[in-house]
């Protein structure tokens, strides 16, 4: 079974490049560009052209080859982490316990949707995984817990009910 990233992230990645190098036209058409000395102005455009860069390259990456946030097999878990750099995490199916679907508020005022909606994995207290934290997966040894967030992800609550009649039968782990 396998969870995907939404293609907003996708375009949104590619349309934050566009809106950076529109500033950058911009701020070239107004003349701050080309001083004689290394500035602040100057390492500032750097830095945005640089993260233009990055944006544009994890928008193409991530609408055509890195499209699969999580894989469930009968082995475990596969996590895919990165765009760019690339790492994949691997929890075997022996070290879950349970698996529960949660949203848990964030509390920005500045926005209306400030919830974040994840799958926490309980993981034995024997585990051979070590502590972990990206964009979206955390692994916390010392509470024995494997969240695998799906903010960024084809994922709705309907979903978690084929998931949880998966988890079950295949891994024969408790699901709340």
């Amino acid at each position: 079974m396998k969870i995907y990233y939404s293609k907003y992230i996708g375009y949104g990645s590619l349309a934050f490049a566009c809106a950076l190098f529109v500033h950058l036209a911009f701020l070239s058409v107004l003349g701050f560009e080309g001083f004689p000395k290394i500035t602040f102005i100057t390492l500032i455009q750097i830095l945005l052209f640089l993260i233009a860069i990055y944006a544009t390259i994890a928008g193409i990456k991530r609408l055509t080859s890195r499209q699969i946030a999580f894989e469930l097999t009968s082995d475990g878990i596969y996590a895919y982490q990165g765009v760019i750099l690339t790492k994949d995490i691997f929890i075997p199916k022996e070290d879950l316990v349970s698996a529960a679907y949660k949203v848990a508020d964030v509390s920005d005022p500045d926005h209306q949707n400030s919830k974040s909606y994840f799958i926490e994995f309980q993981l034995r207290e024997n585990t051979a995984l070590e502590n972990l934290s990206k964009s979206n997966t955390i692994i916390n040894t010392e509470h024995h817990t494997v969240k695998l967030f799906v903010n960024f992800c084809k994922f709705k609550e309907e979903d978690w009910q084929n998931l949880s009649k998966y988890l079950t039968n295949e891994y024969q782990i408790t699901v709340l």
